[in-house]
């Protein structure tokens, strides 16, 4: 049977963005992804469309975790964002996956990186927080969230994505939210 589980107080975790399901889906085998981490968050929970990246682009400095001038994930995602064809959209998903940086690939809690420590700091749509915890609050704040879970919701029940007179009717029920 089911238990009900309640984490201590000064527990990391708090909500979908912190569970293991989420930081572990959203990330490559071995290490942390913030880049898909914010994809992720921006086009299932605020139902916001992400371009995906040029073909031309290498991941060569974000993919190596070794490289000593870069030890972060945040120092290799601001090298790669140096290149104006990809900062267009590491603006928008990486401020917000950098602040579930502090959990690995298989979603386990972690202080530092390469012996340095983890900044978790960033702002969502010019909402500042410190931490996970504050962005879970951002993103509950968001007012693309109540509507991006009732859209949401009624595809998952129907099965399908909501027709045009379905969508007109589900923007009056977000206004209920």
């Amino acid at each position: 049977a089911w238990h009900p589980y309640e984490f201590a107080a000064d527990d990391p975790r708090g909500g979908i963005l912190t569970q293991v399901a989420f930081t572990a889906l959203h990330s490559p085998p071995g290490r942390g992804s913030p880049t898909l981490r914010g994809k992720a968050l921006r086009e299932v929970l605020l139902c916001q469309k992400v371009p995906a990246p040029p073909a031309n682009v290498k991941f060569d400095i974000v993919q190596d975790t070794n490289n000593p001038l870069y030890k972060t994930a945040r120092d290799r995602l601001n090298a790669h964002a140096t290149n104006p064809v990809c900062a267009g959209c590491h603006k928008i998903i990486d401020p917000i996956g950098l602040a579930m940086e502090n959990f690995d690939s298989s979603g386990g809690w972690r202080q530092t990186e390469n012996d340095t420590a983890i900044d978790t700091t960033g702002d969502l749509d010019g909402r500042a927080f410190a931490d996970p915890v504050g962005l879970g609050q951002a993103v509950h704040d968001n007012p693309a969230a109540p509507s991006c879970l009732v859209r949401r919701l009624y595809a998952y029940g129907i099965g399908a994505v909501p027709a045009k007179p379905e969508g007109e009717w589900l923007s009056g029920l977000t206004g209920l939210l």
